[in-house]
């Protein structure tokens, strides 16, 4: 209130706008609070301490004592490229004209320096009936950016909410645009939606537009998480789906780590359990734990959680770095240039150390180098 102030005093308008307006009337925590004005970026730039964040698109980061506000010019927008962006916003425009433009009824409601709500698009009436639907003509709205179809389900989840009819025939309709988008801003909005708590209704949904049909390597973990109980949490579900799927797509930009993590739970997954000592070692217990949950929620095993972290806890070594006697040493001893007999012998000393064969003491350790050290 304290920046729409000084945007007034100055002789511009300003509103909140958005998901703070939606979740303040729902009673719910506030996250980000946007703002919305005629004045120009330039303008708002000569008023406080701001960044341009969005310059392109009107938008400015204000920094108002220890907090940050996202402060956009009124806009309309211009013919869309890539399902997502508009090639080109034009800043003579009306509240009411920039709100028209916005995904969402529930999200296009505005709030004025008196704490009245402002609305042009009947969206206090859909926040009481519970419902999301589009503004003005949904096709059109995803038509032009794709990436709303994905936000009506995370909102689904996060709110509970059904899907306007009109809406959800018109997601089934252009579901096909949802591959043309960044996949990373897809991924996002599907990680926001399993954090939800109501994911299923969510996946409901997904199903029932048949967008579970676009979303690669998905659809299959998909239909069977409909059918839990108890839902999974993100890195599980990738798992899970990947699991049936029989490997994780070229097409999900994941991190090297993530990517690693999903198809090494998901061989962890088909393994047989309890696990074996070696496999304990050689996966850690993070990755021991996915794949058992999948393997659990497969059906094929019991929950072996405690009994994982117990072996785990009791494995003699966990790193080659425990060894007691150190690869500069075995190089010493044995008068051999440093070389990758030195790494082998290392994971033939842990595999019979954790076979019991062999123990993790100095002595031990030496006389089975002078045993199998080849010349």
């Amino acid at each position: 209130m304290k920046v729409i102030a000084v945007l007034k005093q100055n002789g511009y308008e300003g509103y909140i706008v958005g998901g703070a307006v939606r979740d303040h009337l729902l009673k719910m925590p506030l996250t980000d609070i946007d703002i919305t004005t005629n004045a120009k970026p330039y303008q708002v730039a000569k008023l406080f301490k701001t960044a341009p964040t969005g310059i392109k698109y009107g938008t400015v980061t204000v920094f108002y004592g220890q907090d940050t506000f996202e402060v956009t010019t009124y806009r309309i927008d211009g013919p869309y490229q890539n399902a997502r962006h508009p090639e080109e916003v034009s800043f003579e425009a009306t509240v009411e004209d920039d709100v028209k433009r916005r995904d969402f009824t529930i999200n296009g409601l505005l709030m004025n320096d008196k704490y009245e709500i402002v609305d042009y698009v009947n969206g206090q009436a859909d926040l009481q009936s519970k419902l999301i639907r589009a503004i003005g003509d949904p096709r059109t709205r995803f038509e032009e950016d794709a990436l709303r179809m994905m936000r009506a389900f995370y909102f689904q989840s996060k709110l509970g909410f059904q899907i306007e009819k009109e809406t959800r025939d018109a997601i089934f309709e252009f579901r096909y645009m949802i591959p043309k988008i960044s996949n990373e801003r897809v991924l996002a909005e599907l990680i926001k939606m399993f954090k939800g708590p109501y994911l299923k209704r969510a996946i409901q949904s997904l199903i029932t537009t048949q967008v579970h049909e676009v979303l690669p390597g998905l659809k299959e973990g998909l239909l069977y998480t409909q059918k839990m109980e108890e839902l999974p949490f993100v890195d599980a579900f990738f798992t899970l789906a990947f699991t049936l799927h029989g490997g994780v797509p070229k097409e999900w930009t994941f991190s090297n780590k993530h990517r690693h993590r999903y198809e090494m739970g998901s061989y962890l997954a088909k393994l047989p359990q309890p696990y074996d000592p070696y496999t304990l070692y050689t996966y850690g217990l993070d990755l021991c734990l996915l794949g058992n949950r999948v393997s659990y929620m497969l059906g094929k095993t019991k929950n072996l959680k405690q009994q994982i972290e117990y072996d785990f806890s009791r494995l003699p070594i966990q790193s080659d770095l425990d060894l007691k006697l150190r690869a500069p040493e075995m190089i010493e001893i044995t008068g051999k240039k440093a070389g990758s007999w030195v790494k082998q012998m290392q994971t033939e000393m842990v595999k019979a150390i954790l076979q019991g064969t062999l123990k993790n003491e100095k002595e031990d350790l030496e006389v089975y180098l002078h045993d199998h050290i080849k010349e």
